[in-house]
């Protein structure tokens, strides 16, 4: 800022952008003039040519720095009095006082323009205001700030949207937190002391990447004149200033992302009470100036600069899918859509239309689409609402293809393949920021990004072991607690988990000792953590067969050469849309566009918070009850689990939202009972097993072990505590077990440790 060196010269801003300067042709708004009183002329900041009065308007046509204190003092008095009143009440739990752009385009719509355009004066002025206003009413110690929101469209932008016309102006970026340091003082004035003679200096630091040092001891404030070379400047912290910091890095909203483009990012810094408001995978408008920086290369400053943003305030943090916009029109679409009696099916067709059959699955994926109520307890416990669903098929059938189109259609949807994540890449990541002064920062991974959405897992059973490992606070707790490189922090993961898995084996054995879920590389306590499993074979049938291959190949010969759509020459058929967001498909009739199901649902999450309804909780308890008496092939079979009783309230929450329904009503429990009927039945048959999910083996095979383990312990007491090879197996030969199939049980309980051999292969001995 200019300081007044000649008397009657003082520093003032043109609102008016047309003037620039006869001398240099540098254009006003960029710099600016000095304005001399005495003799009503104006001179260039930038190579002191003293303009043309005639060319310049009246003083009272501009917006001078010294009146904008007394404008703010006039717009807090009028319309933020109660709200003054109300953040006195709250401090210090409060420090700011939000001014919503609205309200001060409707106080003075030149003065509002002005905040745009020279955010900086403004900033500094509605802080000076706001504390001598609290002053005036007897609040002496307090510091507050005046947070400006809800800027207008036109200063809204994408990362990818920002230019060099921005730099200086006060915008708004939509965006999500992807990665955070962690808040550090900064100095904001700094104290240096003459060693020399023990004068203290107050020198602003506005970069806050670089300590900016006196160069002399200034003779003029009392010091003694010497250069930096001939004394030492020793920093005083206690008569410093220091504000909290945090630097942070926000990257592009998927949906705003262009197909095969990588998204932008930009370093943001957040200062005084806005440091640490925000976590990795928050979604946040955030308003703010933007600055630049020089590149450095080789130690030297180079032409090229980067941008910055400094957060001044934030918006819309974890409001649930607002970024997708509904209109009034599409509103009421929307709850005509509910009203149709046929809507479960139109939703059910609209999930892959170009993958043949597989309705069940598709249903099951349309409720997952949807989700339950995530509900938080009095006693500070929360049950989750999102449904986990994991498809175990043979190679060919279409896993794949179902997991890409679920995270296209669901808000906030992310799709990523086991053998490309790791632990990190899926959770989140410490790593060292060479932009934050090599600070540890956390970077958010594909669950967080994915909050209260869809994340889709290709190749789940492919991902290594530790990787895995850090799926299950994930998936049940819903949140990751990070602890790594001295940050400890919490992040949330409320989104619904869709996974695929291969069997190990190539395909899958129908007739074998090990139960699917043991036939794909997945620890068992993982796999109980869905609500759904799906087993997909890929069984010969004739006219199944033939069906799916007329399905195929009809389905190719509607599609587009895609080289003719590169070139123009043939329509996109992704981008065709209807009128009413209904379009008709040839093999199953009516479907909808991918944008409405996207809003639908945003709308439906938003809105619709169902309830179970008396009928509909005594028909889930009494499925419960009715299948926990059911046996298995062992004593310690288990039908059903405690878990899967959530899991059903769930499943008909989510068919109460798909009717925009505030009452989970009986039919809703009756379809999530069928679902849970189906899958178990397609998974291990009519006697269904818990114990076999959780251990990984059938009844018989846990029976036979058993036995064996009870031959051996009976046969060492009554032997000094070794039993003979020999004697366990013509015992086993009384519980109907042959000697091959008693011999392969006792290698794998030695290799688990569970029995010894402690004299030689003809001995056994429990562990």
């Amino acid at each position: 800022m200019f300081s007044a060196v000649v008397a009657g010269w003082q520093w003032t801003r043109i609102f008016d952008k047309i003037n620039d300067c006869l001398g240099c042709d540098f254009p006003v708004e960029a710099k600016g003039w000095d304005f001399c009183s005495d003799t009503a002329k104006y001179r260039c900041q930038y190579c002191s040519e003293v303009g043309n009065p005639s060319r310049v308007p009246t003083v009272t046509n501009m917006l001078q720095e010294f009146d904008l204190p007394a404008r703010w003092t006039s717009l807090i008095q009028d319309h933020f009095a109660e709200s003054v009143h109300n953040l006195a009440q709250m401090w210090p739990d409060e420090q700011s006082l939000e001014v919503s752009y609205r309200v001060i385009e409707g106080f003075d719509h030149e003065f509002a323009h002005d905040i745009v355009q020279h955010p900086e004066l403004h900033f500094h002025a509605s802080n000076q205001a706001l504390r001598q206003f609290l002053m005036d009413a007897g609040h002496t110690t307090m510091y507050p700030f005046v947070r400006i929101v809800h800027l207008p469209v036109d200063q809204v932008r994408t990362v990818s949207q920002l230019r060099a016309d921005d730099i200086g102006m006060m915008l708004a970026i939509d965006a999500v937190t992807t990665k955070i340091s962690g808040v550090r003082p900064r100095i904001y004035a700094a104290t240096f002391e003459c060693v020399a003679c023990g004068h203290s200096m107050l020198i602003n630091q506005p970069n806050e990447q670089e300590l900016i040092e006196p160069i002399e001891c200034q003779q003029l404030d009392g010091g003694c004149g010497r250069a930096k070379r001939q004394t030492r400047f020793e920093l005083i912290q206690k008569d410093s200033i220091l504000i909290n910091s945090q630097f942070m890095e926000l990257q592009e909203l998927p949906e705003q992302m262009k197909g095969g483009i990588q998204p932008e990012r930009i370093i943001c810094i957040a200062e005084h009470d806005l440091a640490g408001k925000l976590n990795p995978g928050d979604r946040v408008k955030a308003n703010g100036v933007l600055f630049i920086r020089s590149q450095r290369k080789g130690g030297k400053d180079t032409p090229v600069f980067d941008i910055f943003l400094r957060i001044h305030s934030l918006e819309r943090q974890n409001v649930p899918l607002e970024e997708i916009v509904i209109t009034e029109d599409e509103e009421l679409e929307i709850k005509e859509l509910a009203r149709r009696p046929d809507i479960y099916d139109l939703f059910t067709n609209s999930i892959a239309p170009s993958i043949f059959g597989m309705n069940y699955v598709k249903q099951s994926l349309m409720l997952q689409l949807f989700g339950g109520v995530a509900r938080l307890n009095a006693d500070g416990t929360r049950n989750r609402g999102d449904i986990h669903i994991l498809l175990m098929g043979d190679p060919g059938v279409a896993k794949s293809q179902l997991l890409s189109y679920m995270s296209t259609i669901s808000p906030r949807g992310r799709f990523t393949s086991g053998q490309s994540a790791s632990a990190a890449g899926l959770t989140a990541a410490a790593v060292q920021d060479a932009a934050a002064d090599g600070r540890w920062t956390l970077e958010a991974g594909a669950l967080v990004l994915a909050d209260l959405g869809l994340a889709a897992i290709d190749e789940f059973d492919k991902m290594n072991e530790g990787d895995r490992s850090s799926m299950h606070e994930a998936m049940e707790q819903q949140k990751i607690s990070i602890s790594k490189a001295g940050i400890n922090a919490s992040l949330r993961t409320r989104c619904a988990v869709l996974a695929a898995a291969n069997p190990k084996n190539g395909r899958f054995e129908p007739v074998s000792e090990v139960p699917f879920t043991a036939q794909i590389n997945l620890a068992p306590p993982l796999v109980s953590r869905f609500d759904i499993i799906w087993l997909l074979t890929d069984d010969p049938e004739l006219e199944k067969d033939a069906k799916i291959a007329h399905h195929i190949i009809g389905n190719r010969l509607q599609g587009v050469s895609e080289l003719l759509v590169n070139e123009g020459s043939a329509p996109d058929p992704t981008k065709a849309k209807s009128l009413k967001g209904i379009e008709s498909n040839a093999e199953v009739g009516e479907v909808l566009s991918r944008d409405l199901i996207r809003k639908y649902i945003a709308y439906s999450k938003r809105t619709v918070h169902p309830s179970l309804e008396p009928e509909a909780r005594d028909c889930i308890v009494n499925f419960y009850v009715e299948t926990r008496k059911q046996t298995g092939d062992s004593n310690d079979s288990v039908a059903i689990t405690a878990r899967s009783l959530e899991a059903l309230a769930r499943l008909a929450e989510a068919s109460a939202r798909i009717r925009l329904s505030q009452s989970a009503t009986l039919e809703d429990a009756q379809r999530a009972v069928m679902m849970t009927r189906l899958w178990r039945e397609d998974l291990m048959g009519g006697n269904y097993d818990e114990t076999t999910l959780v251990t990984g083996k059938k009844g018989k095979t846990r029976n036979r072990e058993k036995a064996i383990m009870e031959i051996v312990s009976t046969l060492s007491t009554n032997n000094g505590g070794i039993a003979q090879l020999v004697d366990v197996f013509n015992e086993a030969e009384r519980y109907d077990i042959d000697r091959a199939t008693a011999e392969d049980v006792i290698e794998k309980l030695c290799q688990h440790g569970r029995m010894l051999r402690p004299s030689g292969y003809d001995t056994l001995q429990i562990a």
